[in-house]
């Protein structure tokens, strides 16, 4: 008897420990291992492999998605003023000036373009995640060149508090140069330093007079 009761506190001593480390930590459960990748047959590649073109391929493929034609050699004359190879990244404050505007397009339509850079490694988490869930492209610079970010996987942990902590493990990038190789940005591998930012674009319709 006196062993059983001696088993019976030593399980529910366990427990209390388990609970009050649930507890300390806030964590209910974890999902490590989980991906989120956009299913996208086509990117556009540069035509030159040059940076201001990778740039450009990657204004058309985002602008594709959203059902704006507006093609890679109409951003580089804006971008570089000719259909030039430049040797290195354009300065993105004149690509933003060249993309924040209005555009009427070959059909008829008005649009609005707004292009977004967030400098740095990816902070929001949760909203590269949910961007690739629905299948919105974007752009990654790492060590000077852009890439599609065309998948990520992530390990995700549930506070008892329904707040999320993600923390991302692998960035699958596709090269915006034709006929090169992608490649995966493993976190404990690759620096993040060398991470230059994320890019994207949002087209808004405007009403026709």
């Amino acid at each position: 008897m006196r062993s059983l009761r001696a088993t019976v506190l030593a399980v529910l001593l366990l427990a209390g420990l388990i609970q009050a480390g649930d507890r300390k930590n806030g964590q209910l459960y974890s999902k490590p291992g989980q991906t989120a990748d956009v299913e996208i047959k086509t990117l556009v590649t540069s035509r030159q492999n040059c940076e201001n073109w990778a740039i450009a391929a990657g204004l058309e493929t985002m602008l594709k998605q959203q059902d704006v034609a507006l093609d890679q050699n109409f951003w580089v004359v804006r971008i570089s003023g000719g259909e030039i190879c430049a040797p290195g990244l354009p300065s993105l404050d004149v690509v933003s000036e060249v993309v924040n505007r209005e555009f009427a397009l070959d059909d008829g339509r008005r649009v609005r373009l707004e292009w977004r850079y967030i400098p740095g490694a990816p902070v929001d988490i949760d909203a590269v995640i949910m961007g690739l869930k629905r299948q919105q492209l974007s752009l990654l610079l790492f060590r000077g060149h852009p890439y599609y970010l065309t998948g990520v996987t992530y390990d995700e942990s549930v506070n008892r508090d329904g707040s999320r902590l993600f923390v991302i493990n692998e960035l699958r990038l596709a090269d915006t140069y034709s006929h090169q190789p992608g490649l995966v940005f493993t976190k404990g591998r690759d620096n993040m330093d060398d991470i230059g930012g994320m890019i994207t674009v949002s087209v808004t319709p405007l009403s026709q007079h």
